[in-house]
């Protein structure tokens, strides 16, 4: 991962925690696949794809496929399992796209459906 990747992390993980969220990991391996933010709020688990994309690459809302939205639900319901406190999960996705010099983000809830 790149300094962008690493910082569009530490953004969201922020974000999350102003908006409510306890960040339980970071970059977590769970079930062969690895997760950029497994956070929680109240006794609801959410896992979480960080995109941080630049002028030079498509947006970070286009950037989460098919394939990689099956790999995060096949980690959700692992960690679930291992999660008994967890009343119910999510999976989230937070896109940074830095453009012109300037930052912006967005939060997508239950993108994993």
């Amino acid at each position: 991962m790149d300094a962008r990747g690493r910082a569009g992390e530490a953004i969201a993980a922020g974000f999350l925690e102003l908006a409510g969220y306890s960040i339980l990991a970071r970059n977590a391996r769970i079930a062969d696949v690895e997760v950029d933010l497994v956070a929680r709020r109240d006794s609801l688990l959410v896992l979480v794809e960080v995109k941080t994309r630049g002028t030079d690459r498509q947006r970070a809302s286009a950037a989460l496929g098919p394939l990689q939205r099956r790999r995060l639900r096949r980690a959700a319901q692992a960690l679930l399992s291992r999660a008994p406190w967890a009343e119910s999960l999510r999976i989230d996705a937070v896109g940074i796209d830095w453009r012109d010099g300037e930052m912006r983000l967005q939060h997508w809830r239950g993108v994993g459906d």
